[in-house]
């Protein structure tokens, strides 16, 4: 029962791997500029955690937070400003005492959802491949459209803590120690399931351009060979009409 490799084992190995993800993560993000490197991180840590490659998860994720800072703490820095924008909106609608028409509150929702739903995917894709901030954010908001469910699932799982602290207000010493770190490993599952499907795709076709390729490069050695053949024939041939 209390082998090193049970499933019992496994859990609780498991639970604390989470336990310690969810504080570093916190403490990575107290200084609030830093939360999108924390997220980059969380989620590389997060990655290795669903494949159970797991070994340093401090060291990692300090290593995956100095690694991703920089175009991690842009990205972060540009949702600010959006959703600061949007935030201000909402509040102006709200306490302005202007009368704005209905039709102006449901674009302004709709425009909120969809940035929310977009960028779900954004420190994920900044976690798992190197690209420019303008593609990272971009192909955040066509996986999220394109796996609209699973953006949906990323974005909703947040509602669950709150919920339970709701119904179970006793537990909330386990939530304080569990909730986030848990929810960074649920969303990490469900971006690597659709990760590994473009990967797939993409491994694929890389397969079938090297197929083409080598074809292409044994097309050529025979045209190369067929060549040599002809001119050691016209060789042989004005040999003989000597």
């Amino acid at each position: 029962m209390f082998k090193l490799d049970s499933p019992l084992m496994t859990i609780l190995n498991k639970v604390a791997d989470i336990l310690i993800l969810n504080i570093i993560f916190i403490i990575a993000c107290v200084p609030i500029v830093t939360i999108g490197a924390a997220f980059s991180a969380a989620y590389y840590i997060g990655f290795k955690m669903v494949k159970d490659e797991e070994s340093y998860i401090v060291r990692g994720f300090f290593k995956a937070f100095k690694d991703n800072f920089k175009q991690a703490t842009i990205i972060w820095l540009i949702l600010m400003v959006v959703l600061g924008v949007l935030f201000a909106d909402f509040r102006i609608m709200a306490y302005s005492g202007i009368e704005f028409a209905a039709w102006m509150k449901v674009a302004m929702g709709a425009v909120t959802l969809f940035v929310v739903i977009g960028i779900s995917f954004v420190f994920g894709l900044q976690a798992r491949y190197t690209n420019t901030i303008k593609n990272t954010l971009r192909n955040s908001f066509l996986m999220a459209l394109s796996h609209l469910p699973t953006a949906v699932l990323l974005i909703g799982v947040y509602a669950v803590p709150v919920l339970l602290a709701y119904f179970l207000p006793r537990l909330m010493p386990i939530y304080a120690l569990l909730a986030v770190g848990g929810i960074l490993y649920f969303q990490s599952f469900l971006l690597l399931r659709v990760f590994h499907k473009y990967e797939a795709s993409l491994k694929k076709i890389e397969e079938e351009q090297k197929e083409e390729e080598q074809m292409e490069e044994e097309k050529i050695e025979e045209e190369q060979k067929e060549e040599e053949q002809e001119e050691n024939n016209s060789s042989d041939q004005a040999e003989v009409l000597k």
